[in-house]
């Protein structure tokens, strides 16, 4: 408390079932893995005694720079009372007792605090009555004031929640600053070496509490060699890194992105391998968007689907930060034209006044999407059939409009984009009682069909007549209601108010129009 000002609560106990003997570099990959540690400062974890007495703290526990995570080894009470028996030749056996203890509560205590502020940035020291000396001594007592200083600054940032990578720009910045003569030159050239490691993984998107600091540079030129299409070099580097960390989420992911390129999504073995990043990480959606987007390349709609509601599950289940991962499956559907599985993520998200879900508003209203009638993931062909038989419409192709119509109306005769387009093309022609019976199907199908509302107006508009004006108001005034960005309706609308004489109308309107469009109301 009085070095850092913070003092340790246990906030629970737990039994940490483990197979094998693990040294502690392994004991830290391990204790990860049971536990990642983020509802707490530090996750400690106990594991066996060293088979012989050691000063070497390395060899007593261990510590992941900037993490959460420490291993400390027991008492080792036979090795370290053979060792310290001819130290203590005329003792009483009391009182041998008591110095053991003691020996043992200050080294076990050592060598949790070494490995705390390994975790917190502090540099090996060179004085041996400093606790980050790396060689443990009885005359240990405090640390150095620079390290302090380090292990204040990580302390203060891991209290206010900042991130891992700005902590490390911050230490990297304040290390470099101060070639201190104290700090061991190796061991400060390796701290060096990992903040800038934990720094690029940060810009880089990684997080790089996935990644063990140590891995982060290979890690990081792994993926380099990949992006330059050295598929094979990175492929034999990412394996040879696995065999050293065989349970790392991140970097089967990795491998999971490597083989989805080669040999494909299709390949059993690339599929094993995504899977094994699901059990590595059960919560994880990373995979499942990576395998969904594979399949999606080769034109598996239904098997990409599947693997999408897997990570939604997902997503639904994270208790922190879920916002880029719903954007990320709303970007995925929306990139297929699945209007309905986006807006049902939008939905989910709560992103239901998001610009997107206006623009798929449009979108149906203007093509004539329904919401029932037609699958999901039909409805990206569906847009482009519509839009099709609409240009070759415009460009007066009026026997291939029909013909493309007609496929349209047998394949998906819940829409009515192709009445609409068959309105569009036979206003054209001035065929009006054509046109008008087209533009009304098309409403009866969806009264939203935004385009069809219009042309119905400019239809009734062609009638002079008070009736016919008053119609032509109404449709306009509809298909502004359903699509507020169909420029086209507001201008013919100020038109027919216009011939109306409705001054008072034609104001409001040329006010909402500048309002939400930014330029006056065309004359």
């Amino acid at each position: 408390t009085p070095l850092l000002g913070i003092r340790f609560k246990v906030e629970a106990f737990k039994d940490w079932t483990r197979t094998g003997v693990l040294d502690p570099v392994e004991a830290l990959r391990a204790l990860r893995e049971v536990d990642d540690g983020k509802e707490v400062a530090w996750v400690i974890g106990y594991i066996a005694q060293p088979e012989t007495s050691t000063k070497a703290l390395s060899e007593l526990g261990n510590g992941e720079l900037l993490g959460r995570h420490v291993i400390v080894r027991m008492w080792a009470t036979k090795y370290e009372t053979d060792a310290l028996a001819s130290s203590l030749p005329d003792l009483q056996q009391a009182e041998r007792v008591e110095v053991l203890a003691a020996h043992e509560r200050h080294k076990q205590t050592v060598i949790l605090l070494h490995m705390i502020g390994r975790t917190l940035g502090a540099i090996g020291e060179s004085d041996e009555s400093w606790i980050q000396n790396p060689i443990y001594s009885p005359k240990q007592a405090t640390v150095s004031d620079r390290n302090r200083e380090l292990m204040q600054l990580s302390v203060d940032r891991r209290l206010a929640d900042d991130g891992t990578p700005e902590t490390a720009h911050e230490l990297l910045e304040k290390i470099e600053k101060e070639n201190w003569g104290g700090w061991i030159a190796p061991a400060r050239d390796e701290i060096l070496s990992q903040l800038r490691a934990i720094v690029t993984a940060g810009k880089a998107g990684q997080a790089a509490a996935e990644v063990p600091v140590a891995a982060v540079e290979q890690f990081e030129r792994i993926k380099a060699l990949a992006q330059r299409g050295e598929m094979a070099t990175a492929a034999a580097e990412l394996d040879n890194l696995l065999i050293a960390y065989p349970g790392n989420a991140a970097m089967y992911q990795l491998k999971c992105d490597l083989q989805l390129a080669k040999p494909g999504v299709k390949d059993k073995t690339t599929r094993a391998t995504c899977a094994r990043v699901s059990e590595l990480a059960p919560g994880e959606p990373g995979p499942h968007f990576a395998v969904a987007d594979a399949l999606v390349r080769v034109g598996d709609i239904t098997g990409a689907r599947a693997e999408l509601l897997i990570a939604a599950t997902k997503i639904a289940g994270l208790k922190t930060s879920p916002d880029a991962y719903w954007k990320r499956l709303i970007g995925m559907y929306n990139g297929m034209g699945a209007l309905t599985w986006t807006e049902e993520v939008l939905v989910a998200a709560k992103l239901e006044n998001d610009p997107l879900a206006i623009e798929i508003a449009q979108t149906r209203a203007r093509y004539g999407i329904p919401r029932k009638g037609v699958k999901p993931e039909e409805e990206a062909a569906l847009v482009s059939a519509v839009r099709n038989a609409l240009t070759l419409a415009n460009a007066n192709k009026y026997a291939e409009a029909n013909k493309a119509i007609a496929v349209g109306e047998k394949k998906w005769p819940a829409s009515p984009g192709f009445s609409t387009v068959r309105c569009d093309m036979e206003l054209r022609r001035a065929k009006l009682p054509a046109a008008k019976a087209a533009c009304a199907k098309a409403v009866s199908l969806d009264p939203n069909t935004s385009w069809a509302l219009y042309l119905g107006g400019v239809i009734e508009l062609k009638n002079t007549s008070a009736a016919g004006t008053r119609a032509g108001i109404e449709k306009l005034k509809k298909a502004i209601q359903v699509d507020p960005d169909l420029g086209q309706a507001w201008r013919t609308l100020a038109k027919a108010y216009a011939r109306a004489k409705d001054q008072a109308a034609y104001d409001q309107l040329a006010k909402d129009y500048a309002a939400k469009f930014g330029t006056p109301l065309p004359p």
